[in-house]
Order: structure tokens, then sequence, then C-alpha cells
């Protein structure tokens, strides 16, 4: 279903590059947990498992974002999600997302200034698309460490790719502020574009406007959007999905390299790998096939396929910070 050791494996590796060009001590001492920044984000980074075993991955929280099916609630952790949202998309079930409770932000950071950690660093899917941050920032208020919270304005692996920036950094003595600009600089530069079969489910989730969900479907055609300042935005609308599907790498190559390139898909998995193939030659970094979290799969609808841009970026002043 999904491609990402070898990109897992190279992310180790950059991992210890990044350490073993840090200057001074700081490639050698390993600073106090007090002194270190935790790193939370939520589920729609699109960051499998995986990125747990990397050197600094324990230092990586996830907060689940909630999808409701039916009346019943899952988090991304739950072993049936995938398989009752598949067939709730297929059937046309009544499907709804919602935001963590600040409540849930706040036992995690709870949890997190009980390990030690002196500082947390929140960064979350866009403002437009959730009300992820703002309960993140009402939870910050009542913290007992600092939380810094960051809206991304992002989603998907544009997201997930900011996070790990920060969080390869986690262990280098760097300011909380200074990891904070690293996230909000790469979330400024990060794009995703994304097809989907049709504007149906984005209308029923209220993402897109009712007159452009009833256009899409009478027009039959296979739209492509982008996330443009955190909002949804309709780029083109061609009549087949092997258009589309040209659109969307014509767009992926022609960013400047060099660049991280992804590819998210939920349901056509055959597709996501054979797109990954063709722009493999065009990224930085092994191009990941990973499966849409449920929060974003719930409003694109089985089919939808996105690649997300992620530059890659000189980070050389960090070890000065």
């Amino acid at each position: 279903m999904t491609e990402i050791a070898p990109w897992i494996a190279r992310l180790t590796v950059r991992s210890r590059e990044v350490r073993s060009e840090a200057v001074g001590w700081a490639r050698y001492i390993k600073p106090q947990r007090r002194d270190r920044v935790a790193i939370v984000t939520d589920t729609s980074a699109a960051l499998p498992d995986e990125v747990h075993k990397l050197p600094n991955g324990s230092e990586l929280f996830i907060i689940p974002i909630p999808v409701m099916i039916g009346d019943q609630i899952y988090n991304e952790d739950d072993d049936t999600l995938h398989h009752d949202l598949s067939i709730a998309l297929a059937s046309g079930t009544a499907l709804r997302t919602s935001r963590p409770s600040p409540g849930q932000f706040s036992a995690l950071y709870k949890h997190i200034a009980e390990q030690g950690y002196g500082h947390i660093l929140s960064i979350h899917l866009s403002s437009k698309l959730s009300g992820t941050t703002d309960a993140a920032r009402v939870a910050a208020q009542t913290s007992s460490i600092p939380v810094t919270v960051l809206d991304s304005h992002n989603a998907g692996l544009s997201l997930g790719n900011a996070v790990l920036d920060v969080l390869i950094r986690t262990r280098l003595g760097l300011s909380p502020q200074y990891l904070a600009n690293i996230a909000t600089r790469q979330t400024q530069v990060g794009q995703t574009v994304f097809t989907v079969p049709n504007l149906e489910t984005l209308r029923k989730g209220g993402r897109i406007s009712a007159l452009a969900g009833i256009l899409g479907q009478l027009l039959q055609v296979r739209p492509v959007m982008q996330l443009n300042d955190g909002a949804i935005e309709l780029l083109d609308r061609p009549r087949s999905e092997v258009k589309a599907l040209s659109i969307i790498t014509d767009i992926a190559t022609s960013v400047p390299p060099p660049v991280r390139l992804s590819v998210q898909s939920y349901g056509d998995y055959d597709t996501a790998h054979q797109i990954a193939a063709e722009l493999q030659e065009h990224s930085s970094m092994p191009v990941p096939v990973v499966r849409l979290p449920a929060v974003l799969a719930a409003h694109l609808g089985l089919g939808a396929l996105g690649v997300s841009m992620s530059p890659d970026l000189d980070y050389a002043s960090y070890g000065t910070a």
C-alpha cells in the first residue's frame, strides 16, 4: 500500500548528517531534556509511525484529529478506521471531522512536561481547514511549560516535512524561536497540489462552495486543486484523470531544485506508485508514497491523489543560533 522504507532510511542518514555538521560542542553533547524542545503535530501531517524510529523520533508527539463515520468516532490509530472509511466514502455515508479538544491538548502538554522537556513547539493543520490550531492555543495558555503554537497554513507532507526539518534539529541546543523560524520558513514555501474524483465530498464537508460542487458535477471534470495560503483553491478543470495527473506532474517537476517530492493517495495506490516513479529523478530525497490520513481523506474522497513539494532549504546558519 505504501512505500516509505527508502525515504525513512534517507531521513535517518540526513539526521546524522545534520548533527555532524553542527558547530562546536553541539555535535558531541546531548542536551539535558529540560533544555530540549518537544515537537507536537497532528495526524494531518501524514507522518507514518516509522518516523518515531528516527534518531530524534521520541521527541515527536502526534495528536489525532477525530473522524466521525455515522455516529461512530474514530482516531487515526483505530484498527478499523480506514476499512470503515473506505466503505463510507463509497456508499455516501455521512462523514464529519472535528478538531481535537483543548482538553486533549492540555493532557498531551502535561505529559510532555512530566517527561522533563523545557519547551513545546506545536505545529498544526491550516486554521482555514480546521480549528486544531485554535484548540492548541487555548491549551497552551495553561501549560506548565512554554508552548509555541504555529499555524502551518498547510496539510499533508508539506506540513510533515516542516515538522521533520525541526525534529532532526531538536538536540543541537537551538532555541525554541529558532526552531519555530525553521518550521515557519518551510511551511511558507511548501506546496500541495491534488486531484479528486469529484467535488461532492469537499462540498459536503464545507471546504468548497455549494456552487463549485454543483458545477463540478455538471461538467464531469476531474478537478486539480491546491492549498493557497492554507485554503483550497481550484487550479484547473480537466475532463480526465490522465490529464489531471499530467498537470500535477508538470507542476511538481517545475519546482526549482533541490526539492523533496512526496505522493499521497487514498485508494489508488498503483497510480500513486507510478507517479512517484516519474517524480523520483526530480526529488532530492526518495519519493515516499503514503496513505492520506483519515482527516484529509474524509474530505477528499476515494481516489484522491496529491503531490507535496517541500523545497530542500539550506539551514546552514542554524549551528550559530
